[in-house]
């Protein structure tokens, strides 16, 4: 009897020492969730089920990424939303879409900004709050995390003048049915480290703040940096047929390459760049 019960407690300490080998940390527990209510929310078609879903994701999400700790977090599960994490490690965003079953898209994120150490960090958090809808002339201007063009943000170019480091942004905007946009956008923070959208591009009739390339939902068009260069070179996109200028649902790329040269805190526009030199 006794023998028996020296095995039974042997057998539950090994049971317990496993549970405790395999305990799901809180971050973990967060991304496991996360990962459930955005792939449920993306195969709804109703729409309460998907406000619903997205009501939790903002809830789940805002919290966890209050803790300063979650800024070293990977989330590597989450391959459904736009990540952007930059290599001097300061700055996070998080970006997804909502679809609802009219076709109309609206955009969600949150921005963590780093100013302390890996041990130490101080984490500033901004959720973005897309205004986009009614926004005129929104190449022209200056904007915040609670007056944001949404889109999902998928590639970012860290250029730097006078110590400032100017973080630029490639984000997606599915529009419509008929078109699509990609977002060339810039995002500053002031000594307070206080966010702010907007850059200096230069181009061939005047100066915006950002570039927002529409184009036919249809097609794929291409933005990257190119080392050789040393510049981001774009497709330029022209309309199928002359009668088709202004509308943008018939515009692609025309087998010609534009490039943006950063120079002393702007981006200047340089017209049909030798396709011949890009890698």
């Amino acid at each position: 009897m006794i023998r028996i019960f020296i095995l039974s407690s042997f057998f539950c300490l090994c049971s317990l020492i496993s549970m405790g080998q395999t305990t799901i940390s809180p971050f973990q527990q967060t991304e496991d969730k996360l990962k459930l209510y955005f792939r449920q929310m993306y195969a709804s078609e109703n729409d309460n089920s998907i406000d619903s879903l997205n009501s939790l994701i903002i809830e789940e999400f805002s919290s966890v990424l209050k803790n300063p700790k979650s800024f070293y977090c990977a989330w590597d599960s989450l391959n459904m939303i736009g990540q952007i994490h930059t290599e001097d490690k300061k700055l996070n965003i998080y970006s997804w879409y909502v679809r609802n079953s009219k076709g109309k898209f609206s955009y969600f994120g949150y921005i963590q900004y780093n100013i302390g150490t890996r041990k130490k960090p101080e984490v500033s958090f901004y959720p973005l709050i897309n205004k986009s809808k009614g926004m005129k002339n929104p190449e022209m201007l200056n904007l915040s995390p609670e007056n944001w063009l949404g889109c999902v943000y998928y590639k970012t170019y860290v250029f730097t003048y006078k110590r400032q480091s100017y973080y630029t942004l490639l984000g997606y905007d599915f529009n419509n049915d008929f078109s699509s946009k990609k977002i060339i956008e810039v995002l500053l923070f002031d000594k307070e480290g206080v966010p702010v959208f907007g850059g200096d591009f230069h181009l061939e009739l005047q100066n915006v703040k950002r570039m927002i390339l529409e184009y036919s939902a249809q097609l794929v068009i291409s933005i990257k940096f190119d080392e050789k260069l040393q510049m981001i070179v774009l497709d330029h996109l022209a309309p199928f047929e002359p009668m088709f200028t202004g509308n943008y649902r018939f515009y692609g790329p025309d087998g010609s390459y534009d490039g943006l040269k950063f120079q002393k805190g702007s981006f200047l526009l340089q017209k049909d760049v030798d396709a011949r030199n890009l890698q």
